[in-house]
C-alpha cells in the first residue's frame, strides 16, 4: 500500500515548507550587526617630532609640548600615551549592584545584603583612590554577549544569544588584542569563555570549563590558587580573573539564599587580600558582566539583569571630582574598553562606541587628558566612516551629521585652556558619544524586509492551500490522492527546482543560495498544492455545500485563531499560560456539552481539575508584577522532600497503570520508570551521589531508546498500543529532563491527554451512536490537542524568555565535553526539556482517530485517511501560531517590547512548531508502519 508512505512523505514536505519559511523569516529578522575587521593603531610617542608631526627619528629634548602641538592638528593619527599602567580586571559573574551596597542601618539584612563591607570600607577610607558605579549592560545579558561587548566596546545583538554556549573566536578588534599589539602581555584565570573567544592571545592561561551551573567552588578555588602568585609577577600588562561562584549560586539557589551569602563573603575576603597585595602601578577594576533576577537568572533586559557593579581602586589616586565620582552613578559597559586601553597606554578598539571614563584613570595633566579624549573621538570618527561604507543601516544624512560633530569636537581641543574649559569639553564629548551610541542602539538590527515579507508569503501559501486540502477534500478521497502520482510529482518538481537554483548559483547569477532554494521550492509547492485543490474542487465545494458544521467545530477554530491573534499583544503573550488554559477547557466543555451525557461532563470536570493543579507549576515572569514579587516563580534548585515524594508517586502510578494495558512492552516502561525514580532518589539531598545518579539516568535513557527501537516490531492488533507506548516514553523522557521538581507536571499533561481521548471516544453526530469517520478527524480535535500541547509548555514551568531557560538538562547525562557526541546529546536534551510536551502530543495525534472505536470497524485505508487528516490539521494549528508570531514581530519590529517579549516568543514558538512537526511525523510513521496492508479492491 504505497499510499501509506506517500502520506508520510507529504507530511515531511509540509514540514519542510513551514521550517523553511521560519528560517527565511529568521534570516531577515535576526540579523547580526555588520562586523568590521578594522584595527585601531596609534603612533608611538617616541616617533613624534617636536613639531607635533610623525618623525622617523623622534626626539625627546623639545622646547615646547609636542603633544599639545600634535593636538592642534585635527587630521593627525591616533597617538599612544606615554603614561602606562597595568590593569587587574576582576570579573565577578552576575555581580549585581545592590550586592556591593552597604547599609549600616539594616538590622536583619538579606543573604545578599551587606556582604561586601570591604568596598564600603575602602570608599570611606580612601575616597580619592576608589570608585563605585552602576555598570549598565545592554541586553541580551548572556555571558558570551557581555564578554564580547566588554572587550570590544560595542553593543551586542539579540541573535548572538544562540552562541552563548558555543563561543566562536572573536575577530573584531578588542582590549586583549590591543594589549598584545602594544607589546604587552595578558594573563587569563577562570572562565574558559575567554579562551574560546580569544585563543592564542595569552601569556599564561588557566581557563576552566564554565558551565557547571551547580558547581559553586571549583573555578573560584582554582583562580584563588593562582591569582596571588600572578599579582607578585611583573611580566603582565593585563591580569584577567573571571569568578563564577556568585553566578552559579544565583542559578542554583537564587540571590536570597545562604549559599549566596557564602560566595559573597568569599568574594569580600578575596577583594580584601587583592587590595592589600595590589602592585602600586596597577589599577584594580572589579566588575559584574550583568545582574540577575530574583530567581538568579539572566539573559533578558529587565533592570535587575542589566544593573551590574563596577568597583575601582588605585593606590595613586583617580582623577575627577563632583558628580563624576558620585557613588552609584550609571555608566555604560561599552565605556570599559576605551578606559582600559587608555590605562595601558593604547587606544580604543576599532568597533568601540564607549567613552573614556576619566574618573577611572589616574590623575594626569590637561594635555594627556585631551590626548585620550582626542583618541576616543578619532577612533569613533573612523568607525563611523567605515561603517557608512560597509552598511546602510544609518541614513547617510544622519551619519554625516555624526561624523561632522565628532570632527568639530576634535578641532575644539586647541580651545581648551583652563580646568573649567576641560570639564565642559569632557561633558560635551560624553554627550556626543552617548548620542552616537543611542543612534546605533536604535538601528543596529537591520531588518531585511524583503526576506521577511517573502517568508510570510510562503508561510501563508503553505497554510492556506493545506488548510483547503485538510478541510475541503473528502476523507474518502484521501487514499486515492496518495495512490496517484501527486506526491512523486511534487518531490521530483522540487528536486528539479533545487537543481536549477544551484546551477544559477554556480554561475554566480545570485549570491544567497539558501534564500533562493527556499523561495523557489516554496512557490513551486504552492503551485502544486493549488493544482491539487483545483483538481478536487468539485468534491471540496460539494463537501462545503452539503456539510453542516457543528457548533463545537466553529468554536474550536475560533479558539485556535484567538490564541494566535492575541500574540500581537505583549500583554497577552505575558499571560498566555492562563489564556491557553481557558481556551482549552472552553473547547472541551463545548465538545462535552455536544456529547450530552454525565460521563463526558465528568471527564471535562476532571480536565478542569488537572489544569488547575498544573497552575502551581506554571510560575510567572517578572512582568507579571504581584505574582513575581509574591514568589510565584518556583526556585530552580534541588527538589524539596515533598516534591520528590510527589514525583516518585506520579511516575509509579503512571507506570503501574500503563503496565496493564500495553502488553509485553509494559516491561520496558516499568524498567525505565524504576531507573528514573532511582536516579532521583540516589541523587537527592546533600548526601546524594551525583555520579551514581547520572549513571542511573543513562541507564534510564538506554531503556527508553531501546523501547523506541522495539516499536518497529509490528503489532498484529494495529498501531494503537505502539502509539500509547510512544506517549509513555515521551512522558518518561520529559520526567528525566524536567527533574523531580517538575516531573508531576508531565504526569498532569499525560492525564489531561488521557481524559481528552476518552471524551473523543464518545463523540457522535446528530444523536447517532455509530462511529463517524468525519467526526474523528474533525478540526475541533486537532485544535484542542494543539491548545493542550501549547498550554503544557507553560504547565511544565517554562516561559518564552531567555532568563527562564533551565540549563540543568544540558548536564543531565554528564559533562557534554566528555561524552561521545556530547554537544549533540546536550542539544537533544535541551530540546526535550523545552519542547517535550509538543513532541508528546504530536506523536499521539493518531490516537484521536483510533482510540476507543465503537460501531463498524474501519479498514486500513480509512484509518490512514483519518490519521493523515488529523496530523495535517494538528500541524496546521502550530503553523498558524508561528505565522501569527512572525507577523507580530514584523508589525512590532520597532516596538519597545520587541526584544523582551515578541522576539523570544517567536523563537520559542518556532521551536515548539518544529518539535510538534517532528512528533507528528513520528506518530504518523508509526501508524503507517503498524497498519496492515490492504489491497485497493478492499
Amino acid at each position: 500500500m504505497k499510499e501509506k508512505w506517500n502520506c508520510i512523505l507529504y507530511l515531511i514536505w509540509f514540514s519542510y515548507l513551514i521550517i523553511a519559511g521560519i528560517l527565511m523569516f529568521g534570516h531577515g529578522f535576526l540579523l547580526s550587526r555588520k562586523t568590521l575587521d578594522d584595527v585601531s593603531q596609534c603612533l608611538s610617542h617616541e616617533n613624534l617630532g617636536c613639531d607635533g608631526h610623525e618623525s622617523l627619528t623622534g626626539t625627546t629634548d623639545c622646547k615646547s609640548d609636542k603633544i599639545e602641538l600634535f593636538l592642534n592638528n585635527p587630521g593627525s593619527p591616533l597617538l599612544c600615551s606615554s603614561l602606562r599602567n597595568r590593569v587587574v580586571l576582576i570579573l565577578v559573574d552576575s555581580l549585581r549592584f545592590d550586592f556591593t551596597e552597604y547599609d549600616e542601618n539594616l538590622e536583619n539584612p538579606l543573604y545578599y545584603q551587606n556582604r561586601l563591607p570591604i568596598i564600603h570600607k575602602t570608599l570611606k577610607k580612601w575616597p580619592e583612590k576608589s570608585r563605585l558605579y552602576r555598570f549598565m549592560a545592554d541586553p541580551p545579558t548572556t555571558t558570551f554577549q557581555r564578554v564580547k561587548a566588554l572587550v570590544t566596546g560595542s553593543l551586542p545583538t539579540f541573535v548572538d544569544a544562540s552562541s552563548n554556549f558555543a563561543a566562536l573566536e572573536l575577530h573584531e578588534d578588542n582590549i586583549i588584542d590591543q594589549v598584545v599589539r602594544s607589546k604587552g602581555h595578558a594573563v587569563l584565570l577562570g572562565d574558559d569563555t575567554w579562551a574560546r573567544l580569544l585563543p592564542g592571545r595569552w601569556l599564561r592561561s588557566h581557563a576552566m570549563y564554565s558551565f557547571h551551573t551547580w558547581d559553586l567552588d571549583t573555578v573560584d578555588t582554582e583562580v584563588d590558587s593562582k591569582i596571588y602568585d600572578e599579582l607578585k609577577k611583573d611580566d603582565w600588562t593585563l591580569l584577567l580573573a573571571h569568578y563564577l561562584g556568585v553566578d552559579h549560586a544565583g542559578h542554583r539557589y537564587g540571590p536570597n539564599h545562604p549559599e549566596m551569602m557564602r560566595k559573597l563573603n568569599e568574594t569580600n575576603s578575596r577583594l580584601e587580600k587583592i587590595i592589600d597585595t595590589l602592585p602600586s602601578d596597577a589599577i584594580l577594576y572589579v566588575i559584574g558582566d550583568h545582574g540577575m533576577t530574583e530567581t538568579g537568572d539572566h539573559g533578558g533586559e529587565t533592570k535587575a539583569e542589566r544593573t551590574a557593579a563596577l568597583f575601582a581602586y588605585y593606590k595613586g589616586g583617580f582623577a575627577g571630582d563632583g558628580s563624576d565620582i558620585e557613588i552609584g552613578r550609571e555608566i555604560q559597559q561599552t565605556d570599559l574598553a576605551p578606559t582600559v586601553t587608555a590605562a595601558i597606554a593604547s587606544v580604543p578598539p576599532a568597533p568601540s562606541l564607549g567613552n573614556v571614563l576619566m574618573p577611572l584613570l589616574p590623575k594626569m595633566s590637561k594635555t594627556n587628558t585631551l590626548l585620550h579624549l582626542s583618541n576616543n573621538l578619532k577612533q569613533i570618527s573612523q568607525y563611523l566612516v567605515r561603517y557608512g561604507e560597509e552598511s546602510q543601516q544609518v541614513s547617510l544624512d544622519r551619519l554625516a551629521e555624526l561624523i561632522n560633530s565628532t570632527r568639530d569636537q576634535i578641532e575644539k581641543t586647541s580651545n581648551v585652556k583652563t580646568e573649567q574649559d576641560l570639564k565642559t569639553y569632557i561633558a560635551d564629548v560624553r554627550s556626543l558619544i552617548d548620542n552616537i551610541r543611542s543612534v546605533f542602539r536604535e538601528v543596529w538590527v537591520e531588518f531585511d524586509s524583503l526576506s521577511m515579507l517573502r517568508a510570510l508569503l510562503l508561510l501563508l501559501l503553505a497554510v492556506f492551500f493545506n488548510w483547503i486540502i485538510a478541510e475541503g477534500i473528502p476523507v474518502e478521497r484521501i487514499p486515492h490522492v496518495f495512490a496517484s502520482s501527486f506526491v512523486p510529482t511534487g518531490v521530483i518538481s522540487n528536486a528539479v527546482c533545487i537543481s536549477l537554483v544551484y546551477t544559477g548559483f554556480y554561475f554566480e547569477l545570485y549570491e544567497d543560495l539558501e534564500s533562493a532554494i527556499i523561495l523557489s521550492t516554496g512557490l513551486v509547492s504552492g503551485a502544486i498544492t493549488c493544482a491539487l485543490a483545483i483538481l478536487h474542487w468539485d468534491g471540496i465545494t460539494q463537501k462545503w455545500y452539503e456539510g453542516r458544521t457543528q457548533f463545537y467545530e466553529r468554536f474550536a477554530r475560533s479558539a485556535l485563531f484567538a490564541s494566535a491573534a492575541v500574540l500581537v499583544s505583549n500583554s497577552y503573550i505575558i499571560e498566555e499560560g492562563s489564556v491557553l488554559s481557558y481556551l482549552s477547557l472552553s473547547v472541551l466543555g463545548v465538545i462535552a456539552w455536544n456529547i450530552s451525557n454525565l460521563k463526558a461532563l465528568g471527564l471535562w470536570a476532571g480536565c478542569g481539575v488537572v489544569l488547575a493543579l498544573s497552575r502551581s507549576y506554571r510560575g510567572c515572569r517578572e512582568e507579571q508584577g504581584d505574582c513575581w514579587t509574591a514568589g510565584g516563580n518556583l526556585p530552580t534548585g534541588q527538589a524539596s522532600r515533598a516534591a520528590l515524594v510527589i514525583a516518585l508517586g506520579s511516575v509509579a502510578a503512571v507506570v503501574a497503570v500503563a503496565r496493564r494495558h500495553v502488553s509485553w512492552r509494559g516491561y520496558g516502561i516499568v524498567i525505565a520508570g524504576i531507573f528514573t525514580c532511582a536516579h532521583w532518589a540516589v541523587g537527592w539531598g546533600s548526601l546524594g551521589s551525583p555520579t551514581r545518579s547520572r549513571l542511573l539516568a543513562r541507564v534510564a535513557w538506554l531503556c527508553i531508546v531501546t523501547m523506541f527501537g522495539l516499536l518497529l516490531k509490528k503489532d498484529r492488533n494495529g498501531p494503537t498500543v505502539p502509539l500509547v507506548v510512544v506517549g509513555l516514553l515521551f512522558y518518561l523522557a520529559n520526567c528525566l529532563v524536567l527533574g523531580a521538581s517538575y516531573a508531576p507536571a508531565a504526569a498532569l499533561a499525560l492525564l489531561s491527554g488521557f481524559l481528552v481521548l476518552n471524551i473523543v471516544g464518545m463523540m457522535k453526530i446528530e444523536g447517532s451512536t455509530k462511529y463517524s469517520l468525519s467526526s474523528r478527524c474533525s478540526s475541533s480535535l486537532a485544535c484542542v490537542w494543539a491548545l493542550l500541547a501549547s498550554y503544557h509548555f507553560y504547565g511544565a514551568g517554562h516561559h518564552p524568555t531567555l532568563s527562564h531557560i533551565r540549563w540543568t538538562a544540558v548536564f543531565h547525562a554528564g559533562d557534554p565535553n566528555y561524552l561521545p557526541f556530547g554537544h549533540a546529546i546536550s542539544f537533544l536534551l535541551m530540546t526535550v526539556s523545552l519542547f517535550g510536551m509538543p513532541m508528546m502530543f504530536g506523536a499521539t495525534v493518531p490516537l484521536l482517530a483510533l482510540w476507543g472505536r465503537n460501531g463498524a470497524p474501519m479498514g486500513p485505508r480509512s484509518q490512514l485517511a483519518a490519521v493523515f487528516t488529523l496530523c495535517l490539521k494538528f500541524a496546521l494549528c502550530f503553523a498558524i501560531r508561528v505565522f501569527s508570531c512572525a507577523l507580530s514581530a514584523t508589525i512590532h519590529c520597532r516596538h519597545l517590547m520587541i526584544w523582551g517579549v515578541f522576539t523570544p516568543k517567536l523563537l520559542f514558538e518556532a521551536g515548539a512548531c518544529a518539535s510538534a512537526l517532528f512528533g507528528t511525523l513520528l506518530g504518523a510513521a508509526l501508524t503507517a508502519w503498524h497498519l496492515p496492508s490492504q489491497n485497493r479492491s478492499s
